[in-house]
Parts: C-alpha cells; structure tokens; sequence
C-alpha cells in the first residue's frame, strides 16, 4: 500500500503521460509491460534490464525508451498490472468494513503471490500505480468505517499493509525454499523449538492473521460498525 503522499509526488511513470507515436506503432507500452511479466515469470527478478525486454519484443533496447526511462518502470508497471483483475473486483460500498478489509487484503495478497517476482518488488518499490491506489484506498475507506480515531486507523493501516506485503513475501521465499533447496526447508523445521513454531515454519496463516488483526480492532472499540 502506498506511503507517498500527493504534496510529495517523485518521479514515477505513472506521473509522466503516456508517450505515443502518431502512426501505428510496433510498440506501445502494454506490449512492453506484457513482455516484461512474460520475462520475469520465466526468469526471475535478476533478468529483468532493458536490453532482455527488447529481445522478448524482437526490437533494439533504444526503442524501449521512448516508452519507459529506466528499469524502475518496468517494474512499477508489471507489478501494478498483475494487480489489475483484484482492483477490478473490489467488494462494493455496502459491504461491512471488516468484510471489505478481509476480502479486499486477501485479493492483494493473492495477486502478489501468484508472481514469485511481484511481492520483492511491492516490498522495495512504492505502490503507486492505479491498481495498487485502488486497492489500497478500499483497505482505508473501509477502515474509516471501523469506529476508531484517526490514529487508530492509521495504526491499522499500517497493520494490515505489513501483513499484506510481509506474509507474501515470506509465501514466495517458502514455495522457492521448498522448491529449489528442500534440505533448507527441512533444516528449519527441525530447528523449530515448538509443535506450533514448526507449523509457522509450514505455514504463511495469511487468512489467519487478517482475521487477528481484525479481531484486535472489534475488540479494542467495541461492537462493529455496519
């Protein structure tokens, strides 16, 4: 979820317009992003540069700069486009706030965690693409309707963006430790001092953990709001 405030606006390809070419062109930007989500889920964050995304799109890295400056683009806009079928389906202004939260979180989460590469970047990158901004103002608008005040709810804010970007991060460094380097995986779990640390180590508990903060905040102002 974003940090950027409006009055503190950097330089970012979203605040840049949109460069198109008077004739048809062999390029344009959603062919680029599509070619660099293609190239990092075959791939991998650390082969993402320009030159690997021009190869994808059969053309010379110089063509891609006149859409995107910097490697930072590509990966602002590939993030913020695998987010773009949960910003599509968010729950509707009727809906109680710690439904809207729970259901809005989780779609966060699953979208960063269906791409090994999204939940490093989101965790590096701010998030201040048009799907992420969506997602995000529909976490805060339905905590506003929780009944706390002001800090409060910037405390929850902050609690439920960490789960979000923290438990898909630790999802994805799971599922690659026991998909390239099981003896490690095993190693932690026999290192594990508890039954319940040894189901930590099996288990992100996304659901879980939303539901915990949620619980936290119902019990620390009283019956829920509707």
């Amino acid at each position: 979820m974003t940090d950027t405030a409006p009055e503190q606006q950097f330089d970012s390809v979203f605040h840049r317009p949109e460069r198109r070419r008077r004739s048809q062109p062999a390029l344009s930007r959603e062919r680029i992003v599509a070619a660099t989500i293609a190239l990092l889920d075959r791939e991998g964050a650390p082969a993402l540069t320009m030159r690997k995304v021009a190869a994808e799109l059969g053309v010379h890295a110089t063509s891609l700069y006149w859409y995107v400056e910097r490697r930072e683009d590509l990966v602002d806009l590939a993030v913020d486009e695998i987010l773009a079928a949960a910003a599509a389906a968010l729950p509707g202004p009727d809906e109680p706030w710690d439904t809207a939260v729970r259901e809005t979180a989780r779609r966060f989460y699953s979208a960063l965690t269906a791409h090994t590469w999204a939940a490093e970047f989101a965790g590096s990158r701010p998030l201040i693409g048009p799907n992420a901004v969506a997602l995000s103002r529909r976490v805060i608008a339905a905590l506003e309707r929780s009944g706390e005040d002001e800090e409060a709810q910037a405390v929850a804010i902050r609690a439920v963006a960490n789960q979000i970007l923290g438990a898909a991060t630790t999802t994805v460094a799971m599922r690659a430790t026991r998909s390239s380097a099981p003896e490690v995986h095993e190693e932690a779990r026999a290192a594990a001092v508890s039954g319940s640390d040894a189901l930590a180590v099996e288990n992100a508990y996304f659901d879980q953990g939303i539901d915990l903060l949620l619980e936290g905040i119902r019990a620390r102002r009283g019956p829920s709001p509707s």
